[in-house]
């Protein structure tokens, strides 16, 4: 059995945030007009519990539960509770069960919440468990009753399924220590060893009790930033090659310390920010399709290392898919600054998302109002970082230094909002995997930040001249290769450096390197890169 207290409000959850600040105090969005709902009605907030148990006998398998609720802890009485309350099909689908259990009878599971709870159950065509949920009963509506039957549906909990098998081998200590040496992101304040490691090993457990391949989530490889002074072209390079490759070989070596190995899921943030980060639709979408082509071509030939799915993958398969009406999320707006083509499949998943997984409720502009918040912090290092990847953007080259930076604290307080917003749908989606990061973390939980490349393929650098690893003050600046490019530098070591373009193309032009950029061979699996040479 597991039981687990990740399903945490996103105020309460690791985030990126920014080392240092050099704003000023005033530097926050109270001259900005945003307009928010006030009460958190979204539905993601009203989840309680998510589980599986037997069709066969009363006992969980897996259970993930919000903090203070007490449904694992008592589950033989949860359950003998709710098999004397009446039972009734779901408005949006029969195939859905649904039951009352009244505020007086629910208080003794969440913690005196005074409210009262509705169990939804579910069971798979291609499964014997019984999928359920408990969500509090507030604000109902037909998009709520949706939403939870898609997540039912579509959350990746066919891994209950198996049984928990008796290891001698401490599976999970091993992978533990090989995380740590082959793919963590260690930074100043790390809490690896303060607590860090503890409950990364108890989110493994989940899979090695079992024996079962251990599954990661990591939100990347969205799209190739529209600042040409940071990249060249919109589709995948060597960057993304290396990135993948990295992640292969990662998947590969822990077989040797844990035969089961692992499995990583990209899960595409793409068409979450697109419209904030200055990137049409259909280039996020070309992105990831060429993404999947290289992928096939460096891939290890019959070995399931990456998995793939991203935003509008989340919310249009499955059965409940195919009922989902636009008219229910017709009253949530989707605000778009920077002037990009946008897809109507895209945009209704956007307004999906927020409208399901939305937990800011005014929260949010309280916090970065707060002088020394995280969240204030957090807001600064996002509009620092779109300031400069958006500086060039032809949409806001008529703006004033003014009107641009009001636009600016607006698209920072957004992707705030619809980062959290996604990290709730993943944490609904994929309950039991692991949370990996591209973005630096304290390493503490539920995230931990990873490198997606490695100093031995390619070293990071901000200069030619200079060639040391410079030190990033902000979380958010750790080098991708979706923010940067690669270049070979033809002498006696035949070095990769991940660096901007602008670095490279200025240094051809100043003809202290002479080369050129050679296109992706998506062919036979080659990335992009510049080639130079000194001319000297």
């Amino acid at each position: 059995m597991t039981i687990t207290g990740n399903l945490l409000p996103s105020s309460e959850k690791s985030e990126p945030t920014s080392a240092s600040s050099h704003s000023s105090s005033s530097d926050t969005l109270k001259d900005v007009d945003i307009p928010h709902n006030g009460a958190d009605s979204s539905t993601y907030s009203k989840f309680l519990a998510l589980y599986c148990r037997s069709d066969k006998n009363d006992t969980f398998k897996s259970l993930e539960e919000k903090q203070n609720c007490k449904f694992g802890e008592q589950w033989p009485t949860f359950v003998d509770t709710i098999a004397g309350l009446d039972c009734y099909g779901s408005e949006i689908s029969g195939r859905v069960t649904e039951r009352i259990l009244p505020a007086p009878l629910a208080d003794k599971f969440t913690n005196n919440l005074g409210m009262a709870v509705k169990i939804s159950e579910y069971t798979r065509d291609d499964e014997c468990q019984i999928r359920g949920c408990v969500t509090t009963i507030e604000n109902e509506n037909t998009f709520n009753n949706w939403f939870i039957y898609h997540i039912l549906d579509q959350s990746r909990l066919s891994l209950s399924e198996h049984l928990i098998v008796d290891k001698e081998v401490k599976y999970h200590e091993l992978f533990a220590d090989f995380f740590e040496k082959n793919l963590k992101n260690t930074i100043v304040n790390d809490q690896w060893d303060f607590g860090g490691r503890d409950y990364f090993i108890e989110r493994a457990r989940y899979f090695t009790d079992r024996y079962l391949r251990i599954e990661c989530i990591l939100p990347a490889f969205p799209c190739k930033s529209s600042n040409e002074q940071k990249v060249y072209g919109s589709v995948p390079d060597k960057g993304e090659e290396l990135a993948l490759k990295r992640l292969i070989k990662a998947t590969q070596d822990l077989v040797e310390v844990y035969p089961p190995g692992m499995k990583i899921w990209i899960v595409s943030d793409g068409h979450v920010f697109s419209d904030c980060i200055g990137v049409d639709d259909d280039v996020v979408s070309e992105y990831t399709t060429k993404l999947h082509e290289l992928y096939g071509r460096v891939a290890i030939p019959g070995v399931d290392a990456i998995g793939f799915c991203g935003l509008n993958e989340l919310f249009f398969s499955g059965a409940a898919s195919e009922i989902f009406n636009p008219n229910w999320v017709s009253d949530t707006e989707v605000a778009h600054y920077t002037g990009t083509q946008i897809c109507p499949k895209s945009d209704l998943s956007r307004q999906i998302l927020m409208k399901g997984c939305d937990t800011d409720a005014g929260r949010l502009r309280k916090q970065i109002a707060i002088d020394g918040h995280p969240r204030l912090h957090l807001y600064r290092g996002f509009s620092r970082f779109m300031m400069e990847d958006l500086s060039l953007l032809e949409h806001f080259q008529s703006f004033s230094k003014k009107k641009f930076k009001k636009v600016i604290s607006m698209i920072a307080f957004n992707m705030i909002k619809r980062n959290d917003a996604y990290s709730n749908l993943v944490e609904l989606i994929f309950p039991h995997h692991l949370r990996i990061s591209i973005h630096a973390h304290t390493n503490s939980g539920p995230k931990f930040g990873i490198k997606v490349i490695s100093s031995e393929q390619c070293s990071i650098v901000s200069s030619l001249e200079d060639l040391d690893e410079p030190k990033f003050e902000d979380f958010l600046h750790i080098p991708t290769p979706w923010h940067n490019c690669v270049v070979k530098v033809e002498d006696d070591k035949e070095k990769y450096f991940l660096t901007k373009s602008k670095v490279i193309k200025d240094a051809i032009e100043k003809g202290s390197y002479d080369g050129e950029w050679k296109d992706t061979r998506f062919d036979i699996g080659e990335g992009g890169h510049f080639v130079i040479r000194k001319t000297s």
